[in-house]
């Protein structure tokens, strides 16, 4: 499946959308600019054809104004709230601990208390964990029977009402869009951070 990474007018992250056709729409209304292709692979017919699209830039800022303070729970609210990261400490050969940024196939959603145990499916128990974690390690433990550590405990997240959400972009490196995306824009944009 094609994916193709959509940026706002000011080059933030907005989306991805799987829909090739989708993009061509907002091509021909002008919603959008192509802002990078892959040149060496073209969609289209005989009368109109156009290099594939792999980043696009909205031309107007879209954004969605929060509603309400409570945010409900699900699995893609808790993955943000955790950025993706593993909620477990992991440690290099030299016993260092550092934070997993989990991809999209590696990430899960462990019970801290598992059911088992009487832990209900919650913000307050739930929290993003690698597979290796949460499969292979912790199992239907405690974390504390598992030998694992909590980097911070679990709690609901809050939106402030009235102000724009904005998304997070979580890189999948079997996406071309997002390795181009990262090489282009990400890296040029925190190279002034990271020495």
């Amino acid at each position: 499946m094609h994916s193709v990474v959509v940026l706002n007018r000011n080059y933030e992250y907005w989306t991805e959308v799987g829909d090739i056709k989708k993009v061509i729409k907002w091509i021909l209304k002008e919603k959008i600019e192509v802002v990078i292709s892959n040149e060496e692979e073209e969609y289209g017919s005989i009368e109109f054809k156009i290099k594939m699209p792999v980043v696009v830039r909205l031309l107007h800022f879209v954004g969605f104004k929060i509603k309400s303070d409570s945010v409900p729970y699900s699995d893609s609210a808790v993955y943000y709230r955790d950025n993706s990261q593993c909620q477990y400490w992991h440690h290099d050969k030299k016993g260092r601990r550092y934070i997993y940024q989990c991809t999209e196939e590696d990430r899960t959603i462990d019970h801290v208390v598992p059911k088992s145990k009487g832990g209900g499916t919650s913000f307050e128990n739930c929290v993003t964990a690698c597979r290796n974690c949460n499969e292979r390690v912790k199992k239907n433990k405690l974390p504390r029977e598992a030998g694992l550590e909590l980097i911070r405990p679990p709690r609901k997240p809050v939106n402030r009402k009235g102000e724009y959400a904005y998304f997070k972009f979580t890189f999948n490196p079997h996406k071309p869009s997002h390795v181009v995306y990262m090489e282009r824009f990400l890296k040029r944009k925190f190279s002034n951070v990271v020495r």
